[in-house]
């Protein structure tokens, strides 16, 4: 029986409710309702730096009594570490979330090597958002082995690849499995991708990399509660070991929570 915490460590917010393509409800009170219909304990929400964000992610944050964390939002083409060193030296903030395919930026840009410094030091997480395709960064600088290198550059730097970086989930496999300080997301790509190979190799990474792999649904791209349920009927099979990691142990470790 599934006791630990459940925890949904891949979620977005905006302080209006609107959401850019305007299909989807991204209030706090909708994602909170959701994770209340979910069983969802705990959340990490992603900052999003086109909103500046970090701000109101803070105050929603201590809100919370303990329930809602927050990845800082980071742009290196307009942004130094000590813009956003005031929320990381809050206790709601984990880490920082880059977003290379919009920002247009590669993770191997040397603005960020500062960044991944002082998150080194700190215990800060880096998230990366890594998503074949781009309209301008080239793709091959989103393929895991980019994080590898930055893995084996950064050994004390706590690095999670959001989506499993799809389409290469097994390559990002091989990234974590080769690399102590890497963990994979599975956010968003359950239901989307389920008639292709990223979900059969979700499914191998579920069975042989629970260590590594972190829930999360990506609201409100997904609804909290949905994708919850798509991920326990996936991951059924699962011993209860491997379920606790996977739903709630690795994001606890990884972000600190």
């Amino acid at each position: 029986m599934y006791n630990a915490p459940v925890v949904d460590a891949h979620l977005h917010v905006t302080e209006d409710g609107r959401w850019f393509n305007g299909k989807y409800d991204s209030s706090l009170a909708t994602m909170l309702e959701q994770m209340d219909k979910g069983g969802v304990d705990k959340g990490v929400i992603m900052g999003l730096v086109q909103l500046e964000q970090n701000g109101y992610l803070q105050r929603a944050c201590e809100e919370s009594g303990g329930r809602l964390f927050a990845m800082a939002s980071f742009d290196p083409a307009s942004q130094k570490l000590q813009d956003i060193a005031p929320y990381l030296d809050s206790n709601v903030f984990k880490g920082v979330k880059l977003h290379p395919r919009r920002g247009n930026y590669s993770p191997l840009d040397e603005r960020l090597f500062p960044l991944y410094e002082a998150a080194a030091q700190n215990g800060w997480a880096i998230n990366f958002d890594a998503f074949g395709h781009s309209v301008r960064l080239p793709i091959d600088e989103l393929r895991p082995t980019v994080f590898d290198r930055i893995a084996k550059k950064y050994p004390e730097l706590k690095i999670v690849i959001s989506h499993c970086a799809t389409p290469w989930v097994m390559e990002a496999f091989f990234v974590a499995k080769s690399n102590a300080n890497v963990y994979l997301d599975c956010s968003f790509i359950i239901d989307r991708y389920r008639n292709s190979s990223v979900l059969i190799d979700l499914l191998f990474t579920a069975r042989h990399l629970d260590g590594k792999l972190i829930y999360g649904s990506d609201f409100p791209e997904e609804q909290v509660h949905r994708y919850l349920s798509l991920a326990r009927v996936e991951f059924k099979e699962l011993t209860e070991e491997k379920k606790q990691n996977i739903f709630g142990l690795n994001a606890i470790k990884v972000y600190n929570l």
